[in-house]
């Protein structure tokens, strides 16, 4: 870990009661300042949405071992963030983590997680950001320090990068003991995850429809794997380390969008 003392903001996705958020802020509070912001209830798959535009956050501060303030809010994970750094803390942070999250965020998951949104918006504020899963809805005890005890090796690593702020550190780690873990590797997103979705319409007497989406854990069909991507490794006992960028363009399709430009007849001009 880093000599001297760190300021850190830890968020999450799972809720400020979640036993992964206790874990980390177990692990960095010994050597760091730690910081708590997090939503007050479950906001899995928030992605990095935000509330504040619309309407007032509430946040109620609660005693929290091993942090120095901690706030239950009334957001999204994307929101808390912005919550502690934009008004809640009397400090600028050196770090944001977010998690560990109950489950893995690999793949397309990252569009949908929480998790990956908050650390997501701790680096759109300017703070080097984090995001760490550990692959079990229902980690235990020895899962979540293995989890954590990745995370506390690799950030220090990470903030050496001088290009740190050009990408969030996604972190998935087996769900196994530390003794078990087989290393750790650098991860790209495996193929494109087909889920067996199912929308069930229900009709109610007052004419509407009701439209329920039972919850299905696995994927029903993948349709490419990679010896290198991030879900394939976690199941093989590895740690993903993967650097997401914000950058959503994929620059080898511009001269693709180029053609569609100058072949669009919309805006020609005929004298």
């Amino acid at each position: 870990m880093k000599s001297e003392p760190m300021n850190i903001l830890i968020t999450n996705d799972d809720g400020i009661h979640s036993d992964g958020l206790r874990e980390l802020v177990r692990r960095f509070g010994r050597d760091h300042r730690v910081w708590v912001a997090a939503p007050d209830t479950q906001r899995s798959a928030a992605s990095h949405s935000v509330t504040y535009f619309r309407h007032d956050l509430f946040a109620e501060e609660i005693p929290f071992a091993h942090a120095q303030h901690a706030w239950a809010i009334s957001g999204t994970p994307a929101d808390c963030v912005f919550a502690a750094l934009c008004g809640l803390m009397d400090v600028k942070p050196d770090l944001v983590i977010s998690g560990i999250n109950d489950g893995w965020n690999v793949s397309e998951d990252c569009i949908y997680s929480g998790t990956v949104g908050a650390a997501s918006e701790g680096t759109i504020l300017g703070i080097p950001s984090a995001a760490v899963s550990v692959a079990s809805s229902h980690p235990s005890a020895e899962m979540l320090e293995a989890a954590s005890a990745v995370c506390a090796e690799l950030i220090p690593l990470f903030l050496q990068d001088e290009k740190c702020m050009d990408y969030v550190l996604n972190i998935n780690v087996p769900a196994l003991p530390l003794e078990k873990i087989r290393g750790i590797r650098p991860a790209r997103f495996d193929g494109r995850r087909r889920y067996g979705r199912q929308l069930d319409l229900i009709p109610e007497e007052n004419g509407k429809l009701r439209l329920h989406c039972p919850l299905i854990d696995v994927p029903s069909d993948q349709s490419e794997i990679h010896e290198d991507g991030d879900l394939t490794l976690v199941k093989n006992g590895y740690v993903a380390l993967s650097p997401i960028t914000l950058d959503w363009i994929r620059s080898d399709r511009l001269t693709e969008t180029e053609r569609m430009a100058e072949e669009c007849t919309l805006f020609d001009v005929h004298e």
